[in-house]
């Protein structure tokens, strides 16, 4: 294996994994420690079944349940299909951690490209630790101890037709309260937990004053520095750390088909 950083901050591009072929368990332990180090790593050009996708996340820890609002493969109810055009525009197209709102919220995905755009496309991931360390050490010591309220937040727009339906998405998705300051449980690192799409309020604060911290914050995370960007080319599969990570499906692309396919690892079996 070889393992090539992308940016500093975050992203590296690994070689010398043959998914037609068993990964060892050596294999899958040197892969995760590059994930803890670079939160999201890729792999180039893969012909990886389903079957082996599904093998392949399942080494890192438990799988989530069938996603609620999404399609899955044929035959791998695990596994969402993620297709998109002018028919069926992406809804991801914002900076977001995934679930947050849920009471466990995911470990890790492996997201598998299946059929790209000649142009366009792209994912971004960024650094919720990067983030952290840039704070002026004021500000984090402000934030220290405050707590945001996540609950589906854009996922408001596929329930919009009604309030009884508005009422039904919240009452299916429900809430949660994390820190502001959140340590990550295996490298011990710190990081700015909040992402635009799913924290709706600061704890303790007016939602005035709490609007402006969301928007400082949300002003805050969105520096390249702290980000990448991946151009998809279709058998790519990248693997990001949902824990310390945002990312964002740039929606630049239709009238173009996209189809990807993603795993939901809910527990990382190796932490503690």
């Amino acid at each position: 294996m070889q393992i090539n950083k992308v940016t500093p901050a975050i992203g590296a591009i690994i070689d010398g994994v043959d998914f037609s072929r068993p990964i060892t368990a050596d294999m899958l332990d040197e892969i995760y420690a590059a994930l803890v180090d670079n939160l999201v790593i890729f792999f180039r050009g893969t012909d990886i079944s389903p079957a082996t996708h599904l093998e392949f996340a399942r080494g890192f820890g438990a799988l989530d349940d069938p996603h609620p609002l999404y399609p899955h493969v044929d035959g791998f109810d695990r596994i969402m299909k993620l297709e998109n055009n002018s028919s069926a525009p992406p809804d991801t197209n914002s900076w977001h951690t995934d679930l947050t709102f849920k009471t466990e919220q995911p470990f890790a995905s492996v997201l598998v490209a299946r059929s790209v755009p000649e142009v366009g496309g792209d994912t971004m991931w960024s650094s919720s630790i990067a983030a952290y360390d840039r704070l002026p050490d004021g500000l984090k010591s402000d934030l220290e101890g405050l707590k945001a309220v996540h609950d589906m937040g854009d996922f408001r727009n596929n329930f919009g037709k009604s309030a009884e339906a508005l009422n039904d998405g919240m009452a299916r998705f429900g809430n949660n309260i994390r820190p502001l300051i959140g340590t990550h449980p295996v490298s011990g690192r710190r990081f700015l937990n909040f992402n635009e799409a799913f924290v709706t309020h600061i704890i303790g604060l007016t939602t005035n004053d709490s609007n402006a911290l969301r928007t400082l914050l949300a002003n805050h995370m969105n520096k390249p520095e702290d980000q990448m960007r991946w151009r998809w080319r279709a058998g790519d599969i990248a693997m990001w750390d949902n824990r310390a990570t945002m990312h964002y499906a740039v929606a630049d692309y239709l009238p173009a088909y996209r189809c990807m396919n993603r795993v939901t690892i809910v527990r990382d079996a190796r932490a503690g």
